[in-house]
């Protein structure tokens, strides 16, 4: 797109932003963002909890027809959604795009529970997770946007904390309580939380961010928003005075278009495509490859639906509650890039002790250490996206990047589910090997050895 009425100027606003003490006001924004990932995301999978006890003992299609469904809700909607409302997020802003996102999965999902077709889950899985996709472009861009850089890892990774706990207790309590005898309201549930928790905060309870409007050229939205949040983290501080801006370290290009062939030229060029193929191989194995037959996993060794949901529900919420919870403390003294690294590398081992011994303890013990270390690399690699591009391809970039990435949603859970039969005899050996290989070791080593330094940096530097 043009970029003929682009303007280098001042980031006077996030020079404001970056420059405020750390009080409950940005706390406050960035558990809400995180409560958006949190709600809808927990849709995300709905077919892989629910096969291997509603659809597959009813013989209502079969494990190739289940595969493709998750791919499509994976891959194909997620990557549509990332992209076009990542796009909106950066032309009419971060808000609008994640009301736009409630709105798509809670209107979309519903129908799904009312039938056991498959063209027609087919159809309403893949229009519905549209939203899930925008969600994902936008919801890490809006925190790390009003979070100073000194403190954006600790306080980034410690909201996201919520956002893993939201998604382990309502994608699994309600499947504990319902599944399989009354599955549909566990479907009904998602759509219900997304009008009336999401939809609520979207339209009261979060300001546009002050970066996008600046880089906008929508100086006086800015600053009205921009001075109610430092009125309020002069308050909560206790300060006499706020500390002065350092104007000199900002410069921003002011534009009211989304230059989107900046993403594959140059510097920027170069990040997006270590982003993708890390990206594609990382949704394709560690993230959905595992997640898409975690439970046929867990019910071919013999665990009950309880157990399955139990496990689910442990490895979510404590074991990717924890791994957060420890990247938070260490904060910005250790260089992202070297999170993801270590965090594929456990997520490995972790997997090949459950190859090797999977009793029901096992699994709740090595299941939640391998999602631990699986959520701990996605969120980073999350943070690591949004911090690659400026404010006026962040969104967009992000969108780019995680989207066409979930073209490993695509493939992935087909390859998983081919190898997961092939190999059913040896102990699903084949899985286990592509999950860990291409989907994990690879993609963490792409990032650890030749990503870009992040820690501590100002947004409007690394990103310049």
């Amino acid at each position: 797109m043009s970029t003929s009425y682009a303007v280098r100027t001042t980031g006077r606003v996030a020079a404001r932003i970056d420059r405020l003490p750390l009080t409950w006001a940005q706390w406050r924004l960035a558990l809400i963002s995180q409560v958006f990932w949190g709600v809808i995301i927990a849709a995300d999978g709905i077919p892989a909890k629910l096969y291997p006890y509603v659809w597959g003992p009813e013989h209502a299609f079969g494990v190739g027809a289940f595969s493709l469904l998750l791919a499509v809700q994976f891959g194909v909607g997620i990557l549509v959604g990332e992209y076009v409302i990542g796009f909106i997020s950066d032309r009419y802003g971060r808000r609008f795009a994640l009301l736009l996102s409630s709105l798509a999965t809670a209107l979309l999902l519903w129908p799904t529970a009312l039938t056991n077709n498959f063209a027609l889950l087919l159809l309403f899985f893949g229009l519905s997770s549209v939203g899930m996709g925008g969600v994902l472009s936008t919801n890490a861009v809006y925190m790390g946007e009003i979070v100073p850089p000194a403190q954006r890892g600790r306080v980034m990774l410690a909201a996201q904390v919520l956002a893993v706990v939201i998604f382990g207790l309502l994608g699994n309590v309600p499947g504990l309580l319902w599944v399989p005898a009354h599955y549909d309201w566990f479907i009904y549930t998602f759509s219900i939380a997304c009008v009336v928790v999401l939809v609520p905060l979207a339209l009261w309870a979060m300001p546009e961010s002050p970066r996008w409007l600046e880089a906008h050229g929508r100086h006086d939205e800015a600053e009205a928003v921009i001075a109610r949040l430092e009125a309020e983290c002069l308050r909560r501080s206790g300060l006499d005075r706020l500390p002065e801006p350092d104007y000199a370290a900002y410069e921003i290009t002011e534009t009211r278009h989304v230059p989107v062939g900046e993403l594959l030229r140059g510097e920027y060029g170069r990040r997006t495509i270590l982003l993708l193929v890390s990206w594609i191989l990382g949704y394709g194995g560690i993230v959905y490859g595992f997640a898409g037959y975690e439970p046929s996993i867990l019910s071919a060794y013999g665990l009950t639906s309880g157990e399955t949901f139990a496990v689910l529900l442990l490895s979510s919420v404590v074991g990717g509650g924890l791994g957060l919870a420890i990247c938070s403390l260490l904060g910005e003294s250790v260089e992202r890039r070297k999170t993801i690294l270590a965090a594929g590398v456990i997520n490995v081992v972790a997997l090949w002790i459950l190859y090797a011994v999977h009793t029901v303890v096992a699994a709740f013990i090595l299941v939640s250490i391998a999602w631990g270390a699986e959520t701990v690399w996605l969120f980073n690699m999350y943070n690591y996206t949004l911090a690659s591009y400026p404010t006026r391809l962040r969104a967009t970039g992000t969108g780019l990047t995680d989207g066409v990435g979930h073209l490993g949603s695509v493939y992935g859970p087909i390859v998983a589910g081919s190898l997961y039969a092939a190999t059913a005899a040896a102990g699903h050996v084949g899985w286990f090997a592509y999950i860990t290989i291409p989907g994990a070791i690879i993609p963490a080593l792409l990032i650890g050895l030749f990503g870009i330094n992040q820690r501590r940096a100002i947004l409007e530097q690394i990103a310049r």
